[in-house]
């Protein structure tokens, strides 16, 4: 009888779920999408961040598990890119600058158990904030950046200090006026002592060049003599540009004795210094008698604590702002943040999680009194914020709301309660795909938007591999945490399963095919470097031996699964094991009965490689045969040179071939029908054919009980 042909052209993703589409997969275990054929190949691993085989892992040798890790971006094509990673408890800068290979700790914090989210870090123009619910929102500056050597405490103050003002000033301490006995022709008298100042500016024009300008109060005593009284504020002014609230008041007053003429004067206060970050102090007052404060100058430093008020009444201009348009820093305890519409939005902390705080537009450190939002329905605390495009979505304990509109008039709508995200690390915007983020039943994608009559879609994309994450470790999932690699066209979920308290299992989505797992990639925490490469922390790191894998690693196309340590040398270890398993085929009814003969493979010509065959039938976990005999060469041409055996001058290099590899199946009547392929070899494959005879013969009735 003749037989006949299944013919899968194309590899699909992984799909689990009975019964599975020809083009599907049972497995897809450490393969990667080829571009140029569009079939799956083996050519991954993950390599130390710094490939120096001489160096060992240093300068990670001791860090212990990485927490958490961000890639900074001050400038375009990476040239300020900047690593900051938390382990053990502290935040640390991976300084790259010139030849430096030098980790800086930072600050220490609070480290995270294994029920806790990782830190979350928001790039804010060349500054990174970081939140996570356990210590104060910290504000970092990280360029410029010299030798490691050159870093010293003062200037850690300098690059790290907490976000947003936590108190007002102190109230400014005023010095005394005395004042300048100007009867009898103007004759001086100076016999006061202590905290005073006499700073005095005559009234005509031929003594000074601006008489207008100078000088408060009133000059003249006339007959009865004339008191002068003012008030004055003082601000913080951040690096940022941001202000914080106002202090109270102080008060200083002076009096004109009768018929004294000719002076008007300075008057001196002590002011406070600013908190790290504060880059001038802001000087407020009133006019003589006033209770409106206006704007007199800025202090320009933080180190000067004398202010003399030297400006006209008349001059003053420009109002103190209202009490309500700076607050104390609202969110000292938030989790997340976000920029959006040039506001720092963050929520409230474990204490207040659905309120959300938003920062004057372009002042990440000013809220205020008013600008907050306060989150209603039954969606529940806040669990994630994302800024994408037009919208800042924020992600719910049960529901998924959008914030929407311009500063301050935010307005919030919830657009699905079916679904919400358990790991804001997972949340990452994918090409062509929309936002992808993990849920309780797998991943999920938010499509769409509020603009031009647009709407938003939340739809399952994981459900292909929902066994996979029927395996999720619950309680820890909030510590998954997953990027999307441009140049693989990828998105990376690293999720904790089987019991375990930190990410062991890799779930790739691949854009043109679907899903496929990946396991030995000990990642912890990831991120995306300039050129799109994805680096990761070690989820163990070093436990006490010199030798533990430890740092930061990146995922790559070398055939290597980290490394070993031979004294000080790093060497490369050996290829991931990768496994390739069709679907369960019936071949259009499973009631009749097949006998598979050939497996065609369609594979690119690799050299003399084995290959590890195996096939199994009616979902019997023993596998019913297994073929070593066949290699990666055409079947019926000369075997093309292979690297390492080829003779310089006498062999060429040649291009890889497309070929099949037709290999015997020595199986009985099936119903159901699987093959395997595991190898840790160069193995590129495209496609499969499976060759069977279907005579006829179907199973007649069910088992009698």
């Amino acid at each position: 009888m003749r037989g006949q042909t299944l013919q899968v052209r194309v590899l699909g993703g992984m799909a689990q779920d009975l019964p599975q589409p020809a083009e599907g997969a049972s497995l897809i275990e450490n393969w990667t999408v080829d571009p140029r054929t569009q079939g799956i190949s083996t050519r991954i691993g993950y390599e130390k961040y710094r490939p120096l085989a001489s160096a060992g892992y240093a300068p990670f040798g001791s860090t212990p598990r990485v927490d958490s890790l961000f890639v900074a971006q001050g400038s375009v094509n990476g040239a300020r890119q900047t690593i900051l990673f938390e382990a053990g408890g502290v935040l640390y800068l991976y300084n790259e600058v010139g030849q430096e290979n030098d980790l800086i700790s930072l600050t220490n914090m609070v480290p995270p158990t294994a029920t806790d989210m990782p830190t979350m870090y928001t790039q804010w123009q060349d500054r990174v904030i970081v939140t996570n619910g356990r210590d104060a929102p910290k504000i970092l500056s990280l360029w410029p950046m010299g030798a490691t050597a050159d870093v010293t405490d003062a200037v850690k103050a300098s690059m790290i200090r907490p976000l947003g003002f936590s108190g007002q000033p102190s109230s400014p301490d005023p010095l005394k006026v005395v004042t300048i006995d100007a009867t009898g022709g103007g004759a001086s008298s100076d016999s006061y002592t202590g905290a005073s100042t006499t700073n005095w500016y005559p009234v005509y024009g031929n003594a000074i060049s601006f008489p207008g300008a100078f000088g408060m109060g009133q000059h003249k005593g006339g007959t009865d003599g004339v008191e002068n009284n003012y008030q004055f504020k003082v601000a913080f002014v951040s690096d940022t540009g941001s202000v914080s609230p106002l202090s109270e008041p102080c008060e200083v007053d002076w009096e004109i004795p009768a018929s004294n003429a000719g002076f008007r004067y300075c008057p001196t206060i002590r002011i406070p210094l600013g908190p790290p970050g504060t880059v001038a102090r802001r000087v407020y007052g009133t006019f003589d008698d006033g209770q409106d404060f206006y704007f007199i100058a800025d202090v320009r430093n933080n180190v000067e604590t004398l202010f003399h008020a030297f400006r006209r009444s008349s001059t003053l201009s420009t109002p103190a702002p209202d009490v309500t348009e700076t607050a104390v820093f609202p969110a000292p305890y938030a989790r997340f943040a976000a920029v959006y519409k040039q506001c720092l939005f963050l929520d409230g902390g474990r204490n207040n999680g659905t309120t959300l705080y938003f920062s004057k537009p372009g002042l990440p450190d000013q809220f205020g009194v008013f600008d907050n939002l306060t989150l209603t329905g039954e969606g529940g605390d806040v669990v994630g914020l994302y800024s994408h495009y037009n919208n800042l979505i924020i992600f719910r304990e049960s529901s998924i709301d959008v914030l929407t509109g311009s500063y301050p008039n935010f307005s919030v709508q919830t657009i699905t309660k079916r679904v919400a995200c358990i790991a804001p690390a997972s949340v990452e915007a994918v090409p062509g795909l929309g936002v992808v983020f993990l849920a309780l039943d797998g991943v999920h994608v938010l499509t769409g938007g509020l603009d031009g009559g647009s709407v938003f879609d939340v739809r399952p994309i994981g459900l292909p591999i929902r066994r996979e994450f029927e395996r999720l470790t619950l309680e820890c999932a909030t510590r998954a945490v997953g990027r999307y690699a441009p140049r693989q066209r990828e998105y990376h979920l690293y999720i904790p399963v089987d019991g375990n308290d930190r990410p062991n299992l890799g779930v790739i989505f691949h854009i043109e095919k679907g899903w496929s797992v990946r396991t030995g990639f000990p990642v912890g925490c990831i991120d995306r470097t300039f050129n799109g490469a994805l680096v990761f922390g070690h989820n163990v790191g070093a436990t006490g031996a010199n030798d533990d894998p430890a740092g930061l690693f990146v995922i790559s196309g070398t055939p290597s699964m980290g490394g070993t340590i031979d004294g000080d040398t790093y060497t490369p270890a050996g290829p991931p094991t990768s496994k390739y398993q069709s679907p369960w085929m019936d071949f259009g009814d499973a009631q009749v009965k097949k006998q598979v003969q050939y497996v065609v493979l369609w594979c690119m010509t690799r050299g003399n490689l084995t290959i590890d065959f195996r096939y199994y039938k009616d979902f019997e976990y023993s596998q019913t045969g297994t073929d070593t005999r066949f290699k990666f060469q055409s079947p019926d041409q000369s075997d093309q040179p292979v690297y390492d055996s080829a003779v310089i001058g006498t062999d060429e290099w040649q291009e890889a071939r497309l070929v099949p590899i037709r290999l015997p199946v020595a199986l009985q009547s099936c119903s159901w029908f699987k093959w395997e392929l595991e190898t840790t070899d160069d193995v590129t494959l495209v496609g499969y054919e499976i060759e069977y005879v279907a005579r006829g013969t179907v199973t007649v009735a069910g088992k009698l009980a």
